[in-house]
């Protein structure tokens, strides 16, 4: 994990809200170090709290601090860091995350239903539900795709379920994203790619979705093949540093 906020950094991946609070931050722990003053610990997170002590340990390390906080600021990897300074980014790459999925966390340990839903049928859909919400579909007919996806009308934290349906011998993209899926197979015949595997599906067949793995989903019979997929999106999109849904999003690929 040492390793994952240069990264980050390098390729700009922080939010325009990350990227400011980062460098105010920054900006309060190295006048700090130069100034010889206290670093107040409610102004800054807990990770940049250590580069502060570490800075203040010898002229050295200050200067590596020093260093660490103008590559940063003005956007300038052509530098190595020191690994002491690497060591300790694994703690400021920690405090991002948190600040993105600690509400999340938070609820889970509150223990407390998080059910809002006024009726009972709030709690129910089906393959023709209404309120079935239209998400993606893309039809390219130079690469046989052709599909459609709905959401589930569920307001979920972390799952997100999909119904996906593949028009006869057609195919979605071959893809790939961070979150982990589960295809649930409800309709038709066909076969799922998962990189170098192949397996041919039916009704009652589960497919699993490994992260970041190439995979597509191949219609060979004359009904829609129509599949619930079954994913971790709502924590996955919260906690991968950067534009998610950029990343994530499907895109066509060749299989020449």
């Amino acid at each position: 994990m040492k390793h994952l906020l240069r990264k980050i950094a390098v390729a700009q991946r922080f939010s325009e809200n990350e990227f400011e609070k980062l460098c105010t931050e920054l900006n309060i722990v190295v006048d700090a170090i130069q100034n010889g003053s206290a670093c107040n610990p409610f102004q800054v997170r807990p990770g940049l709290c250590a580069f502060f002590l570490y800075g203040k340990s010898e002229e050295s390390a200050a200067k590596e601090v020093i260093a660490f906080a103008n590559s940063i600021l003005t956007n300038d990897y052509s530098e190595p860091w020191s690994e002491n300074i690497t060591r300790l980014t694994s703690g400021l790459f920690a405090d991002l995350q948190m600040g993105r999925i600690g509400g999340l966390l938070e609820k889970i340990s509150e223990q407390k239903s998080l059910t809002t839903a006024t009726e009972a049928n709030q709690l129910i859909s089906s393959l023709f539900d209404p309120k079935l919400a239209g998400l993606y579909e893309n039809k390219v007919d130079e690469l046989n795709i052709d599909f459609t996806v709905q959401i589930l009308p569920f307001g979920l934290e972390v799952l997100d379920p999909r119904i996906v349906r593949v028009k006869p011998h057609k195919a979605n993209e071959l893809h790939r994203h961070a979150h982990e899926t589960v295809f649930i197979f409800l309709e038709g015949e066909g076969k799922v790619i998962v990189d170098q595997f192949e397996n041919t599906v039916k009704p009652g067949d589960f497919a699993f979705i490994p992260r970041w793995c190439n995979h597509q989903s191949v219609n060979t019979g004359e009904t829609d093949l129509v599949f619930l997929a079954v994913a971790d999106f709502g924590l996955t999109g919260k906690s991968f540093v950067g534009n998610y849904l950029k990343t994530a999003r499907m895109k066509a690929q060749s299989t020449e």
